[in-house]
């Protein structure tokens, strides 16, 4: 689950939504197109529902080691349903997580930890974010590929990380216009 929300960049609700037809392990790619609406955290009583927005709905790549991942989840949820033969309500069976669940692992992972800082984990989004624009992904980019709209709001929330964007944007052209920006070469024009 973290794996898969820090290298994806979505949303816990888009990934506990996610069905074995939304993974395309030929191309690894995933595909985006519902969240659980599930206000009383009871595992039986939700819906699926469209994302957040209309750029939430998107297909897009996935490293090959999240996917193998996924394909081998897959694998042993399906050998897990054949070996049973009266299916109990959980999980593994055909229910979705809830987000609650998943706030709970985390919870419980962070206490393994020397972590103290509070994380919910929305934090992977912002982590993912943050990697893809540190290695110089243009932000265009990364909204497309987290399902964000409005770039004005993007552009808020992630400052931090468009400063720095903006700080190696300086080096990159000068690095790749480094020898039309000799003073010798300058001096001759």
């Amino acid at each position: 689950m973290f794996y898969l929300m820090a290298f994806s960049g979505m949303r816990s609700g888009e990934m506990i939504a996610l069905k074995e037809t939304d993974f395309f392990s030929d191309t690894k790619r995933v595909r985006i197109t519902k969240t659980p609406y599930n206000p009383d955290n009871n595992l039986l009583k939700y819906e699926l529902t469209p994302p957040k927005t209309e750029g939430s709905f998107r297909t897009f790549d996935l490293d090959p080691s999240i996917m193998d991942l996924i394909q081998d989840r897959i694998k042993r949820q399906k050998k897990l349903r054949m070996s049973i033969l009266n299916f109990n309500k959980c999980n593994d069976y055909g229910y979705p997580y809830i987000q609650k669940t998943v706030i709970r692992r985390m919870e419980r992972l962070m206490r393994k930890t020397s972590i103290k800082k509070k994380a919910t984990p929305h934090i992977f989004r912002h982590t993912h974010i943050s990697m893809h624009a540190d290695s110089g992904v243009p932000l265009t980019t990364i909204m497309k590929r987290v399902g964000l709209d409005d770039p004005k709001t993007t552009l808020q929330i992630y400052t931090h990380v468009t400063k720095k964007m903006q700080k190696d944007a300086i080096d990159k052209v000068n690095t790749y216009f480094a020898d039309i920006l000799k003073v010798s070469n300058l001096q001759e024009m």
